[in-house]
């Protein structure tokens, strides 16, 4: 990832923060670092991180194909830099046998793409806390076709 790349995965990181400290689950999120200010289409003097968060879980594999692809639309429109795909799930987490609560982030650039998770642990209080963001390493990516245009 490039330096501007890491405004998306604090900014992902920062809501998701907030949002298990509300006792909220991790809703899907989207963030774009783009080049044209999504209001007028003017170019921006530097990149700018934008968000949006779903309201509810996807109700179906089609639901989210179509979030997907009004994502490629946006990206293409305001010539984003990067894309990170935020959410909750379950997944097993190396030497354990049954699955955990993580917090994954997927992240394509100009390098191509990351993905990272983060256990979602209980707190002293009790409460909800991200763990530590680590990196997945090579697995296969989930998407059938990139967020990024094509240069």
């Amino acid at each position: 990832m490039q330096h501007d790349e890491t405004a998306l995965v604090k900014e992902a990181l920062r809501r998701a923060r907030e949002c298990l400290a509300r006792g909220e689950k991790l809703l899907p999120a989207a963030y774009m670092l783009v080049q044209l200010n999504p209001q007028t289409g003017a170019p921006l003097t530097y990149p700018t991180a934008i968000g949006t968060a779903c309201d509810k879980p996807f109700e179906s594999n089609e639901a989210y194909l179509e979030f997907l692809t009004t994502l490629r639309a946006e990206a293409k429109r305001l010539h984003a830099l990067a894309v990170a795909l935020g959410g909750e799930a379950r997944a097993e987490v190396e030497g354990e046998a049954k699955p955990r609560r993580v917090y994954y982030l997927r992240i394509e650039d100009a390098a191509g793409v990351h993905h990272l998770h983060a256990l979602i642990e209980q707190s002293a209080s009790g409460r909800p806390k991200l763990g530590e963001l680590v990196d997945a390493g090579d697995v296969p990516d989930d998407l059938p076709e990139p967020l990024l245009p094509r240069s």
